[in-house]
């Protein structure tokens, strides 16, 4: 009698252990009695996985719970209004932080009355609390600074001050089944989809037999650290710069020229403000990677910045991020990588004065044109001013000096150790008497 009654007890236990969490929600009870063993377990994982993002609400004076298992994990803000709240009206709470498993029971049991699915909840963010006392404790929360979303629906529900944290609760039970299951992986992204679902309602209720945080995470396939980034401090409008970005591949797969390219960030996607349409790939896209670049090695980033123009001395800015395309962003924040020029306007030449145009004389004028210039001087007393001048113009050219093999004068003038002014050819001695001609009929004073 005795064996059989411990056989019976081994099955059941041995029963109980082996429940899913898909087999307790379908047993219709507004309970998560019977998934606090995962649940623990997804705790612990979501706590190592964000460390400092909750803090505990209670115990505190004025607050009370319905249940001593219950979570009382809150983010900072909410934790403040509750406290605040609780020192006017005492406070009896029955549900705060929820995990993944907690809420695919309540959502899929239909027990409780109005559940949001899944990676819907604000329970699983750490702002949202269920009250016993909702009505008397409405003027002291809404007075903290919490809302009463769902009045004549959903009466217990208030919404308190933090930020969505919903997808943590997604990849805490991610990280958790990727643990235990390495051999049917899923994507830690903090998506709630039909891959994670079915995964969740599978999973021991009682929990795994390790917990998220036990081992190191496994390498993803794109990942990167910033080396370096070279952009121009300053730049004229019209320039057309390089700046280049390095990052060592972290991950395991190797960067292709194709699909492995630099993106703009803050928001993704938005065109560039210094988008060069000849340069870059798109609006969007500066640049692929300059070569093929294996795990553990420096890639380099190389891109033309196309720099606008501006009326006033102005600084614009650039952020980006790596993309493999039709995979993931991966790599640092997505403001990390910042690409910041003081773009001055473009210096606009006013014109300069010409410079005197200086007409050469002729190399060789024929003795023709000499004789044509002596018979324009009119009367002998030209002619013979014309002459004087053809003495005066080849005393010159004796005085200048001896011409070397180059063509210039050996002597130097002053002590600039420069070369003279090149002596005039011989063949000059006609165009001289011409000029000077001319030069003496032009200050004759008229009769």
């Amino acid at each position: 009698m005795r064996a059989a009654l411990t056989l019976a007890l081994a099955l059941a236990a041995s029963s109980a252990s082996a429940q899913t969490v898909a087999n307790i929600a379908a047993q219709r009870r507004c309970s998560t009695a019977n998934v606090v063993g995962i649940s623990r377990q997804l705790v612990d994982t979501q706590l190592c996985m964000f460390p400092g993002m909750f803090v505990n609400v209670a115990p505190h004076a004025g607050i009370s719970l319905s249940e001593s298992r219950l979570f009382t994990l809150a983010q900072a803000g909410t934790r403040d209004a509750m406290w605040a709240a609780a020192r006017t009206t005492p406070l009896q709470i029955n549900s705060m932080f929820r995990t993944l498993a907690d809420q695919y029971v309540l959502y899929f049991s239909g027990a409780c009355g109005l559940a949001a699915r899944p990676g819907n909840s604000n329970h699983e963010t750490g702002t949202a609390v269920d009250l016993a006392n909702w009505s008397a404790a409405m003027r002291a929360m809404t007075s903290a600074g919490c809302r009463h979303p769902y009045p004549g629906t959903d009466d217990v529900h208030f919404d308190c001050p933090g930020s969505d944290r919903r997808a943590d609760s997604v990849r805490a039970f991610q990280r958790l089944w990727n643990t235990n299951n390495p051999g049917d992986r899923i994507a830690e992204d903090g998506a709630y989809g039909p891959m994670t679902e079915a995964r969740l309602s599978r999973s021991p209720a009682a929990g795994f037999a390790r917990t998220g945080c036990d081992v190191t995470p496994p390498t993803p396939a794109y990942a990167a650290t910033l080396l370096r980034v070279s952009c121009p401090a300053q730049a004229t409008s019209g320039d057309r710069p390089v700046a280049y970005v390095e990052y060592r591949n972290t991950g395991t797969a190797t960067w292709d020229t194709r699909n492995t390219r630099l993106g703009t960030t803050s928001p993704r996607d938005r065109r560039g403000a210094f988008y060069d349409t000849v340069n870059w790939l798109a609006p969007n896209r500066p640049t692929a990677v300059d070569s093929a670049t294996a795990p553990g090695a420096t890639g380099r980033f190389s891109f033309v910045l196309s720099i606008p123009d501006v009326s006033v001395p102005q600084t614009l800015a650039d952020t980006y991020g790596l993309v493999q395309e039709g995979a993931t962003w991966f790599g640092p924040a997505d403001d990390v990588v910042r690409c910041e020029v003081l773009v001055r306007p473009r210096v606009i030449d006013a014109g300069a004065p010409l410079p005197d145009v200086v007409i050469a004389p002729p190399e060789d004028v024929p003795v023709d044109d000499v004789a044509d210039a002596s018979d324009d001087a009119g009367d002998g007393g030209d002619a013979g001013d014309a002459s004087d001048d053809v003495a005066d113009a080849s005393d010159a050219n004796d005085d200048a000096g001896e011409v070397g093999d180059d063509g210039y004068a050996e002597e130097f003038q002053g002590g600039c150790q420069c070369r003279a002014v090149p002596a005039p050819r011989a063949g000059h001695l006609g165009w001289v008497a011409v000029f000077a001609l001319a030069l003496r009929r032009r200050r004759r004073p008229r009769a």
